[in-house]
């Protein structure tokens, strides 16, 4: 295992110094597992909680967040639903679009379906 891995992972391997390749293995993958479940919250937090700003920059910013909500769809296990994207962007959306959302409410799906 040790020829396997550098840098972090392989400090962390060594510290362990059972000389146990199966026991390393395990509390490294579980330490990897851990980081790699955290990354992931934070990924999401960070699609739950787009900065779109207001005025011209909206539609750009907007349409960048759809790209990203793509990209990283499979490593978050696709965690965001039509019903949320919505939500997102409504709450996120300049007054006069926002205003204009809930007026064609009757849409509701339309735009991610």
């Amino acid at each position: 295992l040790i020829s396997l891995v550098e840098g972090v992972p392989l400090e962390f391997i060594s510290s362990i110094g059972e000389h146990n390749g199966f026991e390393a293995c395990r509390r490294l993958f579980a330490d990897q597992r851990r980081r790699l479940e955290k990354n992931q919250l934070q990924r999401v937090e960070g699609l739950l909680n787009p900065e779109f700003g207001g005025g011209a920059g909206f539609r750009e910013k907007w349409l960048a967040w759809e790209r990203q909500l793509e990209i990283q769809g499979a490593s978050i296990g696709g965690a965001l639903t039509d019903t949320v994207k919505i939500v997102v962007v409504r709450r996120k959306a300049p007054a006069e679009l926002a205003r204009h959302r809930r007026v064609t409410a009757g849409d509701y799906g339309g735009d991610y379906s």
